[in-house]
């Protein structure tokens, strides 16, 4: 993972499923849609064996090596997928350089037998992207020298076509109800004039453009006036809920702006 100085771990959540277990009969089910349960996640510490491959701890060796992470409260009504935040304890692991494996025990009180988490090659999973997953955002501590791919408005002189930083939060649109991740991204917008810029033929994209435009000088038309546009896009990955419940991770086409410019 690199330096420990990289980067820092703005916040993490654990991600798996809660279900019925594939005994209980569906009246049982029904009968109890109501109860409360209290799902209590522990961290599991094994510095004396850090190959040990088990979690299987029980009396005093799980109070030896057991952490409390984070606990949480649901009602039956509200199974599927469950996030638990792990901040506090992400943060512990990744400062110690990660020179051990980070372990978790997952606990249910109150399900007595009706329902227990989905976890890795469990048979009630239909396919991989139902295993548990553990998602991180992290922040760059030190700073990068980064190449300006496009003029910013920040920087542009007034009226000229430049990219203005816009940032989307899902939340505001209604999106938050099925994109896990992120919570909204930076699209940005062009805006600017393009009618008094000097251009040079190399800096059109075909020649169609450079005729209109020179069209539209010769006979001081404004039916023709250019627009200040995206002139390049770049994609994002979403991680999001699907409408059969599963979670998957896919990289959208043009979602940002990276360029504007006068096409």
């Amino acid at each position: 993972m690199g330096s420990t100085d990289s980067v820092k771990v703005k916040s993490a959540k654990l991600w798996f499923r809660l279900e019925y277990r594939p005994d209980v009969p569906p009246a049982a089910r029904r009968t109890h849609h109501s109860h409360n349960v209290t799902l209590w996640l522990f961290k599991i510490n094994f510095r004396t064996n850090p190959m040990r491959n088990t979690t299987f701890l029980s009396g005093k060796e799980f109070d030896e090596h057991a952490t409390l992470a984070s606990s949480l409260s649901l009602s039956l009504n509200n199974l599927g997928w469950i996030s638990v935040d792990v901040t506090n304890t992400v943060r512990e692991w990744y400062g110690s350089s990660g020179k051990h494996r980070l372990r978790f025990h997952i606990d249910c009180s109150g399900c007595g037998g009706l329902v227990s988490p989905v976890l890795f090659h469990d048979t009630r999973q239909a396919n991989e992207w139902e295993n548990p997953f553990l998602m991180v955002y992290t922040d760059p501590t030190v700073a990068r020298r980064v190449r300006r791919r496009a003029l910013d408005c920040s920087l542009a002189v007034r009226g000229q076509c430049c990219k203005q930083r816009f940032y989307i939060k899902f939340q505001d649109i209604g999106w938050d109800s099925w994109i896990i991740a992120p919570g909204g991204y930076y699209a940005n917008y062009c805006r600017g004039d393009c009618g008094g810029v000097h251009r040079t033929p190399d800096t059109y994209l075909n020649f169609y453009t450079q005729a209109i435009e020179d069209y539209r000088k010769a006979k001081h038309s404004s039916i023709f006036q250019p627009c200040c546009a995206p002139v390049k896009f770049s994609s994002m990955s979403l991680i999001y809920f699907t409408d059969d419940g599963n979670i998957i991770k896919r990289d959208l086409p043009k979602m940002v702006i990276d360029e504007c410019g006068c096409p």
